[in-house]
């Protein structure tokens, strides 16, 4: 009997460490082929069966052989389940929906290879097969919901091999999984917010649905459509002079420094009537929304078109404070009904991309074991926390709450957002978004002056290095802490606390310094004095002041060629501001020549009172004394200031958080949008 304790020990430890070795030996499935097809062909394809003209032009054949050398690498993402294959299936349903008989006439194998990529595809994490695609971002979910849809309607009476289901069930799944994003997005707004990037992923499948879908199903194209006017909206709203380049969800390092990087810029084109004639990026799957844009219905009336009040507010030049609240915190979420399996909850959750957060890691281990996901690349390291030992709500939750992981960051939570746009430039930030957590794609703060000209100021998650220089979070985009932030009107402070050993999960060293992307090449004038930095544009001004010394890194290759906006041709141009020191500051200030000029600018900016003591930052400024602590109140003049704003609170609209209508108007043009009763009205 002595020694059943130690017998019992000794077969409990063996299978607690049969159970790390069984989870340890969980091998993540590639997301991508070893070669790269070039599956965007497909989009070429679509661009020349809608423009004949243009083919004949440019010297191309429909022939069998070209159909299906277009279709074939498409088709391999798709058989393959690699990650990214969603981008690739709205343009092969828009052919087989618009192009189908011509198609079947040209190219019966090219036609049946379509058909038979659609029939065995996988379109949602519920269903059976392990993979490394991404389903779950918000840009995810709307691309494979909407061609799950249209597959199952455009062959109802077949069978998906994948699960056995026919057509008819597919089209009632995929229209499930639109019906709770576009809700979402009405309550919540995007939550990948203003990003140039991911913002026209959305666009594609909206414009599919809505131009495709079954007569009865015309009220959820309707409101799809109020999603596109919202989405377009947020576009109207904070870009400058048709830049749209502010405080965001999602950028990768080519989207933050200008207009090179707005790829939302060739839609602003069509909408905004920009260019004599708008091109289409036949390379791309936003060809969707362009064919869409042409097409009309059986009344004649185009599908969608931007209502006016929208593209008058895209035209607003004037001095103006806008104000909205994007998606929630996670600790939201609870409270909502948005933790669980069900595909409404997922959805919410991991828009947001919150996994390890207090508020769903559970969830998130439970949803990944149930569906048999640790094999996907994405989320193959929970298979370190998938242990009978920790897997368990409370103790998950304590591991989150107390070591407050890395991933925690990858969080997009609500973003209240405080823009102040003025003739000649753009002031934009976060408000308090979450000071000293980690960040992987969010971008926090703007000066923004139309072009290249653009500023902003963020901690580097990791030094600068051929591999951070791209890297989400890295040297540039994301962040490695974020500051505690605050604007009203021209004046925006940071502050940051930064700590000098790394996090749990943050496998790399905590650079001590923060850094300013200011382009010497794309302002008329840089100065740097001391602790402060000056540059103008035209006339507009710009001052930055700082809590100690102000240095230009030298130029660097790897961080000029990662921006992709020509400074990579200008190796004595600097653009990389550093400030050295665990706890700092930043102040911002914008002027322009109308109000005073770039000399009694600078003097004045310098003659401006400063306190800082770590965790208080007091600027005097114009007479008037702007007051934060770190994570705390934000005063003006001893009257404190909101933080958390309505979902629109603009001279354009005032709409609260979860509001039932929303209306937006300008310029004798208005746009009322109410989605429980379907009513989108344009006047």
């Amino acid at each position: 009997m002595k020694k059943l304790p130690w017998i019992i020990g000794t077969g409990a430890a063996a299978l607690a460490a049969w159970d790390v070795v069984k989870n340890l030996s969980i091998k993540a499935i590639p997301d991508l082929p070893e070669h790269d097809p070039d599956p965007d062909l497909i989009h070429q394809l679509l661009y020349y069966l809608d423009h004949p003209d243009i083919c004949e032009k440019d010297g191309v054949t429909l022939s069998d052989e070209y159909i299906v050398n277009a279709i074939t690498p498409a088709k391999v993402i798709i058989d393959g389940r690699y990650d990214c294959m969603d981008f690739r299936m709205g343009s092969l349903l828009r052919i087989m929906y618009v192009h189908g008989g011509r198609l079947k006439e040209l190219s019966p194998k090219g036609a049946r290879m379509i058909e038979d990529a659609f029939l065995n595809a996988k379109y949602w994490m519920t269903e059976p097969g392990e993979d490394s695609m991404c389903y779950w971002s918000e840009n995810h979910q709307l691309l494979f919901a909407v061609a799950e849809y249209l597959a199952g309607q455009y062959w109802h009476d077949r069978v998906f091999t994948n699960d056995g289901s026919m057509g008819s069930e597919r089209m009632r799944r995929g229209r499930a999984r639109i019906e709770h994003w576009a809700h979402q997005r009405f309550d919540f707004g995007y939550s990948e917010f203003n990003s140039t990037n991911y913002y026209l992923f959305n666009v594609g499948p909206a414009s599919n649905f809505i131009q495709f879908c079954a007569p009865e199903d015309k009220g959820l194209a309707n409101k799809l459509k109020m999603c596109l006017d919202l989405l377009f909206f947020d576009v109207a709203c904070f870009m400058h002079k048709f830049s749209f380049v502010a405080p965001t969800g999602r950028a990768y390092v080519d989207n933050m420094t200008g207009e090179p990087g707005d790829r939302v810029r060739r839609v602003t084109n069509h909408l905004w009537g920009l260019c004599a004639e708008a091109k289409e990026d036949k390379g791309s799957q936003q060809i969707n929304f362009y064919a869409m844009l042409r097409a009309r219905d059986e009344g004649g009336k185009p599908y969608y078109e931007l209502p006016e009040a929208i593209r008058q507010v895209g035209f607003d030049n004037s001095e103006r404070e806008l104000k909205a609240s994007f998606s929630l915190n996670t600790s939201e979420l609870p409270a909502r009904g948005f933790v669980g399996h069900g595909d409404a909850q997922i959805m919410r959750q991991m828009s947001m991309e919150a996994f390890t957060n207090p508020e769903v890691i559970y969830n998130t281990v439970s949803y990944i074991h149930k569906n048999n996901m640790f094999s996907n690349k994405f989320v193959n390291y929970f298979k370190l926390i998938n242990l009978k030992a920790t897997k368990h709500p409370r103790v998950l939750k304590s591991i989150s709450r107390h070591l407050k992981p890395m991933p925690n960051g990858i969080a997009i939570q609500r973003a209240n957002l405080y823009c102040w746009q003025a003739p000649y430039y753009a002031l934009s930030s976060l408000q308090r978004y979450h000071p000293g957590g980690f960040g992987a794609q969010q971008m926090l703060n703007y000066a923004n002056f139309g072009g290249k000209s653009v500023a902003f100021t963020a901690h580097p998650a990791r030094h600068e290095e051929e591999s951070t220089v791209g890297a989400t979070p890295g040297y540039w985009a994301g962040y490695g802490r974020a500051p505690h932030s605050v604007q009203h009107q021209n004046v925006l402070m940071l502050m940051f606390q930064i700590p000098k050993r790394s996090g749990f999960l943050e496998l790399y060293d905590v650079p001590q310094f923060t850094h300013t992307f200011l382009p010497e090449a794309y302002f008329d004038e840089v100065r740097i004095q001391g602790r402060y930095a000056f540059a103008r544009l035209g006339n507009a001004f710009l001052s930055l002041t700082a809590s100690s010394h102000l240095d230009y890194r030298p130029w660097s290759e790897i961080s000029a060629k990662a921006f992709k906006n020509g400074l990579d041709e200008q190796p004595n141009s600097r653009f990389d501001l550093i400030q050295h020191g665990s706890q700092q500051y930043w102040v911002y200030e914008l002027s322009d020549q109308s109000k005073e000029h770039f000399e009694a600018f600078i003097e004045r900016i310098k003659a401006n009172k400063v306190a800082y003591n770590g965790d208080k930052l007091i600027y005097i400024s114009q007479n008037r004394r702007y007051e934060t602590m770190f994570n705390g109140d934000f005063l003006i003049d001893k009257k404190q200031v909101e933080l958390e704003h309505k979902r629109f609170d603009m001279p354009y609209c005032v709409a609260e958080r979860d509001a039932y209508e929303i209306n937006i108007a300008h310029n004798g043009h208005s746009l009322k949008l109410d989605y429980d009763k379907g009513v989108r009205e344009i006047s």
